[in-house]
């Protein structure tokens, strides 16, 4: 695994760390208003959870086979999304 495989799962362990924080302010707030609203964000931020840990898997897999060609447009594109699921917490931050 090259290096740039190996930044790639670490951003992708990071968002699921964000993930998990997330999820976890939500079922927070959720506790103390006991709105409705957030059974959707609840969902969401499940489901990318979810998403982000199997992708951990996947690319650990993918890097035992691909070259690091395509380890860099993955590593922008997930540093993309990663400053995006930060923006997302930072204005759903309830």
């Amino acid at each position: 695994m090259g290096p740039l495989w190996l930044a790639n799962i670490i951003l992708l362990s990071i968002s699921v760390i964000v993930f998990a924080v997330l999820l976890a302010s939500y079922l927070r707030s959720y506790r103390n208003l006991r709105s409705r609203a957030f059974g959707g964000i609840i969902a969401f931020s499940s489901t990318l959870l979810a998403e982000s840990m199997v992708a951990v898997v996947i690319y650990y897999n993918l890097s035992l086979s691909f070259s690091s060609g395509l380890a860099a447009l993955l590593l922008l594109i997930n540093a993309l999304s990663l400053a995006g699921y930060i923006f997302l917490y930072r204005s759903l931050d309830i």
